[in-house]
């Protein structure tokens, strides 16, 4: 019996200890763990001790090489990642009152871990190092990679795991040892703890940082990395010693105020879409790409000390203008963006400069330009050169009007029509073509010759596999698909490829039997070879297949397929990234086989086996609007082709509709099949929210009155819905998170809530459906809900005008008391409720203030010798959005009231109220005066202040 109760006692010891170590008590300092001294994770697992994430054994130790269990896995994925939402589980082996039964069912709420075919959970069983690299590479929507890792005990891992294990080591989250990964081998604590570090690290590099206010920011010495994007969003801000891992954009907001880089690295790109005329100054800094949209144009760009910038494009007039020791601009593209009739003015010692614009004006006011191209889709281009300015290089491939009188070297002018003023050093003649020049053409011009770095990068099928023997032919300019090649390269056999070019952006087609037309974008840079300028090839669909290709531009940089559609059981299936297949009977019917997440795509989805139905395909910007709504889906140039059976030519192409619409999803088309027969429904329309699949059963849709919105100012939001039956569970799609599962209503609460939820702050849609315990499902309810700053009104006006206060002491009685303080103007759309009103303490039999009509109203003076006091329960509503509060409302004693009432009643300029006021003026200096004295005394001179006030 001994020996039994001491194994009960160790039990409950490890999983006490257990819990705490990952819990831990803040209320102590923390110390150091006594054996972790010269481990290999000694590092990490004292960081997250000193974080509070974790902390050790009663003996003060972590015990780092013990295995850890699943159980175990879950508790210290949901603190370290902040999971809070619980969902209904009913695993068999995980009972209500475990310890562990919350954590479970968190990790069930943020669906990265699942349970057995056999309805368990195994929360006891150690974690292999597989389903540690499944886990963590759900934790982070790592892409499926099935590439070669060099790892050679594979074949021991189960196929559910191999693309995994191949993302997580990709990403530098899991590694091998001995040219092995042991993927059955179990996982310890210290293992756990240092991936979980890394992929949180990981997850923070696409974190963003925001500036919105005036002032410096950046260290004053030293620097800081930032491994997002900064976005700058108002006038007058300085950043320095700053290296952006991600983009730079300064937004619109900075208007024509000023921004200052100093010492500033950007490994992005820097979007450039506000400044004015004296604005951007860019300060011992580096900038590799540079894309500069100001409307107006009116926006100037500096750069000062050793400031270097790759490749600047500018979609809209600016100056560019160089002062300073560095290299300055490198090479300048005026893309077909820039409106008719615009300015852009250049001064300093450009590389390139490429005019892909029609019909503008380039003025150099001073310095030179190596080389200056005009596109063949850049007519009626006027150039100006000032006195002392010099183009070494001048290629006319449109008519284009050269004035001014600085000098040119060598002129290759490939169209008849253009003029030039000056007498360049040689002029080059396309055959049959005639230009106008100054002087006869004559004396002996040579052309400079530049160093070419390149680029290089690889091409890989949606299988991540090398494609070799590729053509891909460049042409000068982003998103240039037609016109001069300027190279054409081929693949090698690891699908590797090198363009010798000179600096500039370029597009690339792609080209081979068998894949259809897609195309990569490469950089090539003035001082060094670029890199990774890779892209996916896609194939044709087999006979029997359809496949359905999504691109678009740089901005957003997510945008994701979403294909709903018929299953062999009569329901409908979804494909997207986070359910990417789906099967039937172990046969592939659909799939999203390429997800694409940095620009451009191409992402596909592919009908493997065709069923007879409709299938409803939509594209949803990830990434949202951005600053500003500058990155909306009108704006990405986004591209839909559907390809069917083993052809290169889509049978259907859809282009976004053009404007300016902020919705974050495309209802591109409905395709309908039947019996092999394709029959399409060009919806092509922007709507607010995506179906939700709910494969309903016959319950009562949502009502939307019962859906309450708390939209806040950071990542807090919460979402209410009431009225469901016990049992019953809200799945909850926000736009920026989908399928979240409420916990299951009780027989005490009709109500479920969603909590630490991350909504738009510009306001939304939610889509929203019950299933009950049956799995039965309702059609979804769409509802919408108002935006961070209306919310942060709505609260406002609750707590700042609707604040307790006493009756006034003109009040006439069955008039309404008005709640909000006076002179206050509260917004037309936000509403007032009185949920209800009740006395504070003991109040004589009468009533004083009444809910009637829908509002409070005074019933009867106060004839005690006292104030009274009413707790008056108020609902504020706007929208979807609701706030409760109360307040109290103070009844004056009827001699105290009928006082005040006196003295208004002198400033008033009315004979009634004035003799009213006489007659209670009487009334209330009488000693023999009673209570109802007072009361009528107050009643006839309310009325009348009432009458000769309203």
């Amino acid at each position: 019996m001994k020996r039994s109760m001491m194994l009960v006692l160790t039990l409950c010891l490890v999983l006490a200890s257990f819990g705490q170590a990952f819990a831990a008590d803040t209320s102590k300092p923390a110390t150091g763990a006594t054996d972790t001294a010269g481990h290999w994770a000694a590092d990490v697992l004292e960081q997250w001790k000193s974080q509070g994430l974790i902390s050790g054994y009663q003996d003060g130790s972590l015990k780092p090489d013990n295995q850890i269990t699943r159980a175990e896995f879950t508790a210290l994925v949901n603190h370290s990642f902040g999971f809070n939402e619980i969902a209904s589980i009913s695993f068999k082996d995980v009972k209500n009152g475990a310890w562990y039964y919350n954590e479970i069912s968190k990790a069930s709420a943020a669906a990265y871990i699942k349970g057995y075919s056999d309805q368990t959970f195994k929360p006891n069983k150690s974690i292999t190092r597989e389903e540690l690299a499944v886990i963590v590479a759900s934790l982070l929507k790592l892409n499926a990679s099935a590439s070669n890792t060099g790892f050679t005990d594979l074949v021991a891992s189960h196929a559910w795991s191999k693309d995994s294990i191949t993302a997580v080591a990709e990403a530098g989250l899991m590694q091998g040892s001995g040219g092995k990964f042991r993927p059955q081998q179990t996982a310890t604590r210290a293992e756990a703890v240092v991936v979980l570090d890394r992929a949180l690290k990981l997850r923070a590099s696409s974190q963003s940082v925001v500036y919105d206010k005036a002032g410096t920011y950046g260290p004053e010495t030293g620097t800081v990395t930032v491994n997002g994007s900064v976005y700058l969003n108002a006038p007058d801000i300085t950043l320095r010693n700053t290296v952006i891992n991600g983009n730079l954009i300064i937004g619109e907001n900075v208007g024509k105020g000023d921004i200052t880089l100093k010492n500033v690295t950007v490994k992005g790109t820097a979007v450039i879409n506000g400044g004015g005329k004296n604005s951007i100054h860019v300060d011992d800094s580096v900038l590799v790409t540079v894309i500069v949209n100001k409307k107006d144009g009116s926006i100037r760009i500096v750069t000062e000390g050793s400031t270097s910038v790759q490749q600047i494009t500018l979609q809209s007039g600016a100056l560019l203008q160089e002062s300073g020791s560095g290299s300055g601009f490198g090479n300048v593209s005026l893309s077909d963006l820039i409106p008719v009739g615009a300015q852009v003015e250049l001064a300093g010692n450009f590389n390139t400069v490429d005019i892909f614009a029609t019909s503008i004006h380039v003025s150099l006011t001073s310095g030179s330009v190596q080389n200056l191209q005009v596109a063949p889709t850049a007519g009626n281009t006027i150039i100006d050169l000032a006195a002392g300015t010099s183009v070494q290089t001048l290629v006319l491939n449109a008519i284009a009007h050269v004035i001014g009188q600085g000098t040119i070297g060598t002129a290759y002018v490939n169209t008849s029509g253009s003029t030039i003023a000056q007498t360049p050093g040689q002029v080059i003649t396309a055959p049959n073509v005639t230009v106008s020049v100054g002087v006869p053409v004559g004396g002996s011009g040579g052309s400079v010759t530049d160093t070419v770095y390149g680029f290089e990068g690889t091409i890989t099928d949606v299988d991540n596999k090398p494609v070799a023997d590729m053509t891909i032919n460049f042409r000068r300019g982003l998103g240039t698909t037609t016109g001069e090649i300027a190279a054409t390269v081929v693949t090698d056999v690891y699908g590797h490829y090198f363009a010798n070019l000179a600096p500039g952006i370029y597009t690339g087609e792609l080209v081979k039997d068998g894949f259809i037309t897609t195309y990569v974008v490469g950089v090539s840079l003035s001082d060094y070879k670029n890199f990774g300028q890779d892209a996916t090839a896609i194939r044709i669909p087999k006979a029997d297949e359809i496949r359905i290709v999504l691109t678009w531009n740089e901005n957003p940089n997510d945008e994701d397929s979403h294909l709903f559609g018929p299953t062999p059981d009569g329901r409908t299936f979804h494909t997207w990234y986070a359910d990417k297949k789906y099967s039937y009977q172990g046969e592939l019917y659909a799939d999203l086989d390429h997800d694409d997440v940095d620009s451009y795509g191409p992402e596909t989805t592919t009908i493997r086996k065709q069923l007879d139905g409709t299938y409803q395909f939509y594209v949803h910007n990830f990434s949202g609007n951005g600053p500003n709504s500058a990155y909306t889906l009108t704006a990405s140039g986004a591209k839909v082709e559907v390809y069917s059976g083993a052809s290169v030519t889509p049978v259907k192409t859809y282009n976004i509709p053009a404007g300016s619409s902020p919705e974050l999803n495309w209802h591109v088309f409905d395709l309908t099949i039947s019996a092999g027969n394709l029959s399409f429904n060009d919806t092509n329309t922007l709507v607010n929210s995506l179906p939700v699949v709910t494969n309903p059963g016959g319950i009562e849709p949502i009502d939307p009155s019962a859906v309450h919105v708390e939209n806040n100012s950071d990542a807090t939001d919460v979402v209410k819905v009431s009225g469901l039956a016990p049992g019953e569970q809200v799945v909850l799609s926000t736009g920026n998170a989908n399928g979240l599962i409420s916990a299951p209503a009780t027989a005490e609460s009709d109500t479920v809530t969603f909590t630490n939820l991350n909504l738009k702050s510009e306001g939304g849609t939610l889509s929203l459906y019950r299933k009950d315990a049956f799995g039965q499902s309702s059609v979804s309810t769409n509802v919408d809900y108002i935006s961070e700053a209306a919310y942060n009104e709505l609260v406002t006006v609750a707590n700042t005008v609707y604040t307790d206060f006493t009756v006034p002491v003109t009040q006439a009685v069955y008039q309404n008391v008005y709640l909000n303080s006076p002179g206050v103007q509260v917004p037309a759309d936000i509403t007032l409720n009185v949920l209800g009103i009740q006395p504070v303490g003991t109040v004589s039999s009468d009533v004083y203030l009444d809910y009637t009509d829908g509002a409070v109203k005074l019933q009867h003076f106060n004839g005690t010798s006292s104030p009274v006091q009413y707790k008056v329960s108020l609902e504020l509503k706007r929208g979807s959005s609701i706030v409760t509060k109360y307040i109290i409302l103070t009844v004056p004693d009827v001699r105290t009231a009928l006082q005040g009432s006196i003295a208004v009643a002198g400033t008033i300029d009315n004979t009634v109220v004035a003799a009213s006021a006489a007659d209670a003026q009487a009334v209330f200096i009488d000693p023999q005066s009673t209570t109802e004295d007072y009361i009528n005394a107050l009643y006839l001179l309310n009325e009348a202040i009432w009458d000769a006030t309203h």
